[in-house]
């Protein structure tokens, strides 16, 4: 961890965190209030569920955030067609990055999904696997499927049915991750950046969570920049 610390300033941990709001009584200007605080803490993106992006397009735009959505949310369990339309439709909005969750009941052509995603013009496609909840040989088979399938992330959870931000989950999904080519985003119960720093050394490369000012100032006092 303490190798981490040192290889981590506090505006590269900010790049590395997708600012995320996807809790079902979200209103628009809770949408607009994630992306200015977006703009002034240097964050990857602002992570908005599909019914908020247009809301804050314009406002992403003029203060030139990135941002990212997800389809299938929180379960799954929609039928292809329609993460497709949705994926192509977030797309339109200027959508770069979307966190797909896979049907992890009877699994669905992840290589169809991730193909429309980036004919759409989706440039970063994460599957969302649930690792907590699934055991070694599910794991592996959903790590598999999604480099096949050409993804570039595999994200530990939602956050809803589990919390994988943990150092343990986090690093054995990259340890399945790693040497298929995909990168590990680390979500689910990081609060703080001691959890966000656990999360980097375990073998995350993002961090997704609904706390990203938190944690940014609270690695600041850890490493001494308050």
């Amino acid at each position: 961890m303490l190798d981490a610390i040192s290889r981590t300033r506090p505006e590269d941990l900010a790049k590395m965190i997708d600012s995320t709001l996807l809790k079902p009584t979200a209103r628009a200007r809770d949408a607009l209030e994630l992306v200015r605080e977006a703009a002034s803490m240097g964050f990857h993106c602002a992570m908005l569920p599909p019914t908020l992006v247009e809301d804050a397009r314009r406002e992403a735009e003029e203060l030139g955030v990135r941002l990212c959505s997800v389809t299938g949310f929180p379960s799954g369990m929609h039928p292809l067609k329609a993460k497709l339309a949705e994926v192509q439709h977030l797309a339109s909005l200027g959508v770069v990055e979307v966190d797909v969750v896979p049907n992890l009941a009877t699994g669905e052509d992840l290589e169809a999904l991730v193909e429309g995603a980036r004919q759409a013009g989706v440039k970063v496609v994460k599957v969302i696997v649930e690792a907590p909840i699934q055991d070694d040989a599910s794991l592996a088979r959903l790590v598999e499927a999604a480099s096949r399938a050409g993804a570039d992330y595999v994200k530990t959870s939602t956050g809803v049915y589990s919390k994988g931000g943990d150092y343990d989950t986090v690093h054995r999904l990259h340890m399945l991750a790693a040497p298929r080519g995909l990168r590990v985003k680390a979500a689910g119960g990081i609060r703080n950046g001691l959890q966000a720093i656990l999360a980097i050394a375990a073998g995350a490369s993002r961090i997704g969570t609904s706390s990203g000012a938190g944690v940014l100032r609270s690695y600041r006092e850890l490493v001494g920049q308050a």
